[in-house]
């Protein structure tokens, strides 16, 4: 299945750590100190991956984000690359976290829509008014030249 590729912000950054923080129970702060505890490591590689697939971020920009060496984040994620195609779990996990990222962003579509559709409604209002004074404005010209 191709994803559609989102535009990474911090707005996302923030969504995808509470919810890594929720699934391997650890403070969201420590995924990048360096812990080898495995649920902090199975966050970290999990939020790698997410935004190599979801965002496709390159080595480079996935390094900057997470302080990490380019060569922890290739190995990052052919791991869980691994883990997601071998393990239930893990694939679950994983669209758990993509679902919670696509909610959010028809979430905020659907507010954006929502105000253009609102300027529209509100132009429209305008110009039908314009338009409802002109041909009254008319009709009174046309009684008036009669």
């Amino acid at each position: 299945m191709k994803r559609r590729r989102l535009k990474f912000s911090d707005y996302y950054n923030n969504i995808i750590l509470n919810e890594l923080s929720h699934i391997y129970e650890i403070d969201k702060n420590r995924i990048f100190l360096g812990s080898r505890k495995k649920n902090i490591i199975f966050a970290k590689r999990m939020y790698i991956f997410i935004l190599r697939q979801m965002f496709g971020l390159t080595l480079m920009e996935i390094a900057a984000v997470t302080n990490l060496h380019h060569s922890s984040i290739i190995h990052h994620t052919r791991k869980f690359d691994f883990f997601y195609k071998n393990y239930q779990e893990e694939s679950e996990l994983f669209q758990r976290v993509e679902r919670k990222v696509i909610e959010v962003e028809l979430d905020e579509e659907i507010l954006g829509l929502e105000g253009r559709l609102n300027k529209i409604t509100d132009s429209l209002t305008k110009l039908y008014k314009i338009k409802k004074q002109r041909d009254d404005r008319k009709k009174r010209e046309g009684l008036l030249t009669e």
